[in-house]
């Protein structure tokens, strides 16, 4: 007899690089050990009249949220807010150095978001070098691992602090399953 599964969203660039792929299939072997499956939106099933809704649907179906931010865009030299300068009408005017730092898919904010807007238990996990913005800022709504390189995929996988976070996470994930899933008696 099959054990069940609890089903996960995957929140990941499509991956690029054969060490993404390889960090995908490490995470999947930990998930796997925890009674963890993942889903995902493909970039090929992006229908723009409609992803939304399907997407939706997809993470509504989900117990918890993964968002595996991994490099998309690296900024050579840039700014944010060019030209910004100090004024007390405006909140952090400043223009920020953004040099050497890389960006995720915005979808990894999109998906993340509305795992969160359903009350998903949501654990993030960055690559080094990503900026660090929105939900991949983390705080009290989520379990965050320290960032990640691909070229030490398995000293992260085997980090106790790492292993911790994706147990604390896991325990939330199958606290909010059993709580929508057990029968009142």
């Amino acid at each position: 007899m099959k054990k069940e599964r609890i089903t996960v969203f995957l929140s990941r660039p499509n991956p690029f690089l054969i060490e993404q792929e390889f960090f995908l299939d490490r995470l999947q072997q930990m998930l796997d050990k925890l009674g963890i499956e993942t889903i995902t939106l493909r970039a090929d099933c992006y229908d723009l009249s409609d992803s939304m809704n399907y997407l939706k649907g997809m993470i509504k179906r989900c117990y918890g949220i993964i968002v595996v931010a991994f490099r998309q865009y690296y900024i050579d030299k840039g700014f944010k807010k060019r030209g910004g300068a100090e004024n007390p009408a405006f909140f952090y005017p400043q223009e920020i150095d953004v040099s050497g730092q890389a960006l995720t898919s915005p979808f990894c904010q999109i998906e993340g978001t509305i795992g969160i807007l359903n009350d998903l238990p949501l654990l993030i996990m960055n690559e080094i070098g990503i900026r660090e913005e929105g939900i991949l800022q983390g705080g009290r709504f989520c379990t965050k691992t320290d960032p990640f390189a691909l070229t030490n995929i398995e000293t992260f996988f085997s980090d106790d602090t790492v292993c911790r976070n994706i147990r604390i996470w896991a325990g939330e994930v199958f606290d909010y399953y059993l709580s929508l899933n057990l029968r009142q008696d």
